[in-house]
């Protein structure tokens, strides 16, 4: 698996360069904006987690100052002028981010335990949510969300150009293996927020077109209640304001770690999904000026 050598690669260097990047007290790390907490608070949070779990925090980290970010651009503005210096992100993120950014570099692993990641609904679509659940369980029951991890995560392209991830021809002008969604006539329409901010899962491309997994997902999911798939960009800390005020119907993204009493992410008035992806690994990043 990918993953596990891209880990096994950064070990012995992330073991002896995180003592050092947590030694000093004006260390201040990143993390995307979770929705019912304040920084410090999910930082804490974060750390018993690893002291739990995790073998690769060393060194005096006490100290060390945290913020969030409400999209993954802004976090990396603040870690290339040097407002921050570490965005922690999940593996899957931050090995995306190392494989098509030359400038960073993998700095520390932290094992957090067992996180998901969920669609979120509004309470009050309860019957609706129930559906979209009901086609993702069958969509996990019959290997199709494996397939498609296996396709748009796992093995995600180094060129994330508008022709490769959209498949286009240039000698023919039309599209080879684009993700489409399908259009069911009379059909209601579902928009769904996408944030772009946990590439490749939640993904963005440059010409602003969503792609990769979360859009293969969701074409699957539109296909299987024959209803019509609107995707509404927003950015990470806007996806319950969005829900609540009626601007989207569903969100590609609620972070739960069921070990926890209350979810840092998740507000009381949404109801979440099966998960859609799991993960125990973050990876802190750094900004290699070399």
């Amino acid at each position: 698996m990918k993953m596990k050598k891209f880990l096994c690669l950064i070990v012995a260097f992330c073991l002896i360069s995180c003592a050092v990047a947590f030694a000093n007290d004006d260390d201040c790390v990143g993390f995307l904006t979770r929705l019912k907490t304040t920084p410090e608070e999910f930082f804490m949070l974060m750390k018993r987690a690893w002291a739990t779990n995790g073998w690769a925090i060393v060194g005096d980290h006490a100290d060390s100052k945290a913020k969030f970010y409400d999209s993954l651009m802004l976090m990396q503005m603040a870690l290339n002028s040097g407002e921050i210096d570490e965005m922690i992100l999940p593996d899957f993120v931050a090995e995306y981010l190392v494989k098509v950014n030359k400038s960073y570099s993998p700095c520390c692993i932290s094992n957090s335990g067992p996180m998901y990641l969920c669609f979120g609904f509004l309470k009050e679509n309860r019957k609706f949510a129930d559906r979209w659940n009901d086609a993702l369980i069958a969509m996990i029951s019959d290997y199709t969300l494996a397939g498609l991890s296996q396709k748009y995560i796992k093995n995600f392209p180094e060129d994330t150009s508008y022709d490769y991830i959209y498949g286009i021809n240039r000698d023919k002008q039309k599209y080879k293996d684009a993700i489409k969604f399908e259009r069911f006539d009379g059909a209601p329409t579902v928009r769904v927020a996408v944030t772009g901010d946990l590439p490749p899962v939640d993904f963005v491309a440059e010409n602003g077109m969503a792609a990769g997994y979360s859009t293969a997902v969701l074409a699957e999911i539109g296909k299987r209640l024959k209803v019509n798939i609107q995707l509404v960009q927003v950015n990470a800390g806007a996806r319950t304001a969005a829900l609540v005020s009626g601007r989207v119907d569903a969100v590609f993204w609620y972070e739960v770690n069921k070990s926890l009493d209350s979810q840092p992410d998740v507000h009381e008035d949404i109801i979440l999904s099966e998960p859609y992806l799991s993960w125990d690994t973050f990876i802190h990043v750094k900004f290699a000026e070399d």
